[in-house]
């Protein structure tokens, strides 16, 4: 018995402890603002947000109201440590926005990272980030705790500006609007 419920707790702080690292949530507006003027406002965000529209949306159903892509931010380091030059790259990553009468919920997931070739030396990429206080094992090399954490710092605080334009973006009236 002692030995299932240790496995078993285990178990359970391994779930909690990866949890995937995201951003959630929903947004009233004002309820008489209808599903398909939402759905033109973060459209037009999505066009105005990433330079090539073509290559982030991935889904873009009107009547489901549901707009899909993919994300890339550049990840530079705020902190020095051992191989910081090849963890340096790219940090891509999924959006969802689904739309309805008067609000709309966003979700960015599936944050990747993929570090860069420096000379001859491979990259060193940690994959998909989580909450998770300890480095997973990246793609060469030891683990480092500063490096993950500085990525997710990173990821973090770039994501919430993302968030904010989003949230400017979804308040402003489309500018195709017959009003």
């Amino acid at each position: 018995m002692k030995k299932t419920l240790l496995i078993l707790s285990f178990l359970i702080s391994i779930a909690i402890s990866s949890q995937e690292f995201q951003f959630e949530e929903v947004i009233k507006v004002d309820s008489i603002v209808t599903k398909d003027e939402l759905f033109n406002r973060a459209r037009s965000w999505f066009g105005k947000t990433f330079s090539n529209e073509k290559f982030v949306i991935a889904t873009e159903d009107k009547s489901a109201g549901e707009i899909s892509g993919n994300g890339s931010m550049t990840y530079k380091a705020n902190r020095i440590y051992f191989g910081v030059a090849a963890v340096e790259g790219d940090i891509d990553y999924k959006i969802n926005i689904f739309v309805k009468d008067g609000r709309y919920k966003y979700s960015f997931h599936s944050f990747r990272h993929t570090g860069s070739y420096i000379g001859a030396s491979n990259p060193i990429s940690y994959g998909l980030l989580t909450k998770s206080d300890e480095a997973p094992k990246p793609s060469r090399g030891g683990a480092s705790n500063k490096a993950w954490n500085d990525i997710k710092e990173v990821a973090d605080k770039k994501i919430k500006k993302t968030i904010e334009s989003l949230k400017e973006g979804m308040h402003k009236k489309y500018e195709g609007s017959q009003d």
